[in-house]
């Protein structure tokens, strides 16, 4: 059991952060075990002529199913939108003698797999770390950036969604709801199936990144060196790798179908500008059925910095069960 314990200051330290790098490397870590996560088998699919292209040898000795990830290759940002440049420069510029402890607890740890393909990175150094850094950016570019503006919307979805739990009902809110493995009792968040040691925060705050590609699991980096940091599966990615649910046929004669159908998606909130991308449906008809459903009180609307994101009330909620009833 893992058990992280916050003091006030901890408490208001608290921020989110969105990560390329993270994206790339889970990407990756798809590809490594596609047949244990079958949310994403659509993407697979469809990246298969792509995945020829690259060499992934080393990453995926690097992520075993089981055991440890070196933390140089995704340190937790430093901004709260990450740019992949400045997040790779990092891994490039990791101390050596950081990239070897790293890569020996990788090898070593749970009979790593990929043991003898990590005794071959031992031997060189500076140059794995610029090979490793290399393919992840290859990877980013052919596997995650085509992607990157409708991934981008749904992190920034599960933000704003996390940040309104945090501000109206504080850390029980926010945690409660974050991920099944996770719990909050006091000032203590408590993953009960992880094995990492438990640490004060001790003011540094947590890094809370959402991440399309993190379900079902939970990553904790904790290592003394970063600021404590949570990787998560984001709401909202089944929308990215799956047809969107069509509305309930009854809700559709109610409201007319396009309408209907921005209803059912609208959990997690999204933004007139997302929706109109996912269902290739113009700005202005997005607007005016969302503004149609809000005020009718099946919708409501917050401002978050510049964006506005609407989100299904209890009562859209009804009728939509109503009409599947």
């Amino acid at each position: 059991m893992t058990v992280l314990r916050f003091s006030q200051g901890d408490a208001l330290r608290c921020r989110f952060g969105a990560s390329p790098l993270w994206e790339t490397m889970s990407a990756v870590r798809v590809l490594n075990g596609a047949r244990h996560r079958p949310l994403y088998a659509g993407w697979v699919e469809s990246k298969r002529d792509v995945v020829a292209q690259l060499d992934l040898t080393q990453l995926k000795a690097l992520q075993p199913r089981v055991g440890f990830t070196p933390d140089f290759l995704t340190p937790p940002p430093k901004a709260s939108r990450a740019k992949f440049a400045t997040e790779i420069a990092r891994v490039r510029s990791t101390p050596l003698d950081q990239v070897k402890t790293e890569l020996v607890r990788s090898r070593d740890e749970l009979n790593n797999p990929g043991a003898a393909e990590i005794n071959k990175m031992l031997q060189d150094l500076s140059g794995t770390r610029e090979q490793l850094a290399d393919a992840i950016e290859s990877a980013w570019t052919l596997l995650v950036q085509p992607d990157w503006p409708l991934i981008s919307r749904v992190l920034e979805d599960d933000i704003a969604y996390r940040g309104q739990q945090l501000t109206e009902g504080g850390l029980a809110a926010l945690f409660d709801d974050l991920h099944p493995n996770l719990s909050w009792d006091d000032d203590r968040l408590i993953a009960p199936r992880y094995r990492e040691p438990g640490r004060e925060l001790t003011g540094q705050g947590l890094l809370l990144v959402p991440g399309v590609f993190a379900w079902p699991y939970l990553v904790m980096v904790l290592d003394p060196s970063y600021q404590p940091t949570l990787v998560y599966p984001a709401r909202g990615a089944a929308r990215l790798w799956s047809d969107a649910p069509a509305p309930p046929d009854p809700l559709a004669r109610l409201l007319g179908r396009t309408r209907a159908t921005l209803l059912v998606a609208l959990d997690p909130p999204a933004t007139t500008s997302a929706l109109s991308t996912q269902y290739g449906l113009a700005l202005a008809t997005v607007a005016e059925h969302l503004s149609a459903l809000y005020d009718a009180g099946l919708a409501n609307r917050r401002r978050t910095g510049h964006q506005v994101h609407y989100r299904r009330t209890e009562v859209g909620q009804a009728v939509i069960d109503a009409s599947v009833g």
